[in-house]
């Protein structure tokens, strides 16, 4: 009798944090706080990203933060409804981008667009730009993830409309999944089916949670946390699991009937020590 494999997806942290040799991620700015630990992050990868993309007024928090070499970290996008950002910044990279078309044959600045339709949030259509691989390299990049640098939320609906883009993001990207950075975690969305996270103990903090946010999974089950699930059914007013943690394990497994959050804490050196 024949057996069938299902297919696993296999999530490894440390590639969307830059700490492995060989991936094409793209860097997003939001429009949140950056901390210090922002901003040495983003100075340490930021050569390192294929694309690096900042939103409205992202645009400013990124210049502000980097102002002792504000001319050597320019982004390759600046997008929004520009209900932020303010009109000096936006001059700024426009400037640094037609200096690139009279200097060099490679185009170096910061393309600036404007996204007004206001049924998307600046997020959203910043992710569909870049699933329109409009970027000016040659050949066209192939993304391995899509890091969003969030800061840290001051707005539970902020942070409500960035999740519900994580669930938008499948249709706008070519495969390459969508994860937030704060300011010691990780969060990505893991769709229906199974799922293997990589977790080295040098690598995870002391805390993990699922989250069924959106709709009801009825069967989730788990290995590689204290407290496991089993094909547990899990809906905001019944069952969530918050302030997790990992029992040690090399990895944790999921496999899941719908769609969850999946959050978890990094130890500090692993965001600031990219390769």
């Amino acid at each position: 009798m024949a057996s069938h494999t299902v297919a696993r997806t296999v999530w490894d942290p440390e590639a969307a944090l830059f700490r492995k040799r060989g991936v094409s991620n793209a860097l997003i700015v939001l429009n949140q706080p950056l901390s210090a630990q922002n901003t040495a992050f983003l100075k340490k990868v930021w050569s390192k990203a294929s694309v690096k993309m900042c939103v409205d007024g992202g645009a400013d928090r990124f210049r502000t933060a980097m102002a002792t070499c504000t001319d050597e970290l320019i982004p390759d996008y600046v997008t929004g409804d520009f209900d932020s950002a303010s009109k000096e910044t936006l001059e700024y990279y426009k400037s640094k981008y037609l200096q690139s078309l009279y200097m060099s044959s490679f185009l170096q600045g910061s393309i600036v667009i404007h996204t007004p339709d206001q049924d998307y949030t600046d997020f959203t259509k910043a992710l569909q730009i870049l699933g329109k691989n409009t970027c000016l390299k040659v050949p066209p990049v192939k993304l391995d993830w899509v890091l969003a640098i969030c800061g840290s939320f001051d707005r539970v609906d902020h942070m409500m409309s960035i999740f519900n883009t994580l669930y938008e993001s499948e249709k706008l990207l070519d495969g390459a999944p969508v994860c937030l950075l704060l300011e010691n975690s990780l969060t990505w969305l893991l769709r229906t089916g199974q799922h293997r996270i990589l977790t080295p103990p040098h690598l995870t903090g002391s805390w993990c949670g699922l989250i069924p946010v959106g709709a009801p999974c009825t069967s989730v089950t788990t290995t590689g946390l204290k407290w496991n699930l089993d094909h547990s059914e899990m809906s905001f007013g019944k069952l969530i699991s918050t302030s997790n943690a990992f029992d040690g394990s090399e990895s944790v497994t999921v496999k899941t009937s719908g769609p969850l959050i999946w959050t978890m804490e990094l130890q500090r050196h692993c965001v600031t020590e990219a390769l």
